[in-house]
């Protein structure tokens, strides 16, 4: 199992809110029934549909083969999304310095994106997304895949509302923990449950690039799911949804 995908705790929760309702209003919590601090907890933050998402290369030197490499994974999302993803140098000094919705870094050993619109009140030198992973590494496909699923807005499906995972939550936490990771690291990013009136979601898919792999011997009884590697039929369909091209 890969560290966990979690970004930095920077995102205040009312600018979260402010930024993703103004880029599409539909992201408010259709339950919220008013303006409260519940609401700004549960919004979605999916980006308009129709407009032109830029993708940014934000390290220095260059590195054409990687960026290559990175665009090629990113783009399998393309065929399933009404949005036009353009990618550009976001290098200081360079034409498209400052202007990428999605700031991409490569400079660390660990891997994670923002939210959807969490990006877009960061200033805009900050990363969005940080890709430690390497071209040469089996799971690289899978891992760009992944974290570009966040920023377009999707969470974990593990986390689905109705996945019943039988987690051995003693070996959990100790597995975990051997990575650095906290139990409320653990608590928010694998074992807590999506709110369901205010998450977009299909059937749960253990199929679902944006699930953890399960290990048999973390779980109670014969229950795992493997390394997914590719965006299975919901995937496409629930992004589609949110993207629709009509």
């Amino acid at each position: 199992m890969p560290l966990l995908c979690q970004p930095p705790r920077t995102i205040d929760p009312d600018l979260a809110y402010a930024a993703a309702v103004e880029e599409r209003t539909d992201n408010a919590p259709a339950s919220r029934g008013g303006r409260h601090k519940r609401s700004v907890g549960v919004h979605t933050k999916f980006w308009a549909t129709g407009r032109t998402l830029t993708v940014a290369w934000v390290d220095d030197p260059l590195d054409t083969e990687h960026w290559q490499a990175i665009q090629r994974a990113i783009l399998q999302w393309q065929p399933h999304i009404n949005l036009d993803l353009q990618f550009i140098d976001g290098r200081e000094g360079r034409p498209g310095e400052g202007r990428g919705d999605v700031r991409i870094t490569t400079d660390s050993n660990r891997n994670y994106s923002l939210i959807g619109t969490d990006a877009k009140h960061n200033d805009p030198w900050t990363p969005t997304m940080v890709l430690g992973v390497k071209p040469q590494a089996s799971d690289f496909e899978a891992t760009v895949m992944h974290e570009f699923g966040h920023a377009l807005g999707l969470e974990h499906e593990h986390q689905h509302p109705e996945a019943n995972i039988p987690w051995d939550l003693a070996k959990l936490y100790r597995h975990y923990a051997k990575a650095g990771h906290s139990e409320q690291d653990v608590n928010e990013q694998v074992l807590a449950k999506l709110p369901k009136a205010d998450t977009r979601y299909t059937a749960y898919d253990p199929e679902s690039i944006m699930h953890y792999p399960v290990p048999n011997d973390l779980t109670l009884g014969d229950w795992e799911v493997g390394r997914n590697t590719r965006l299975s039929d919901r995937d496409k369909a629930l992004i589609a949804s949110i993207y629709p091209r009509s």
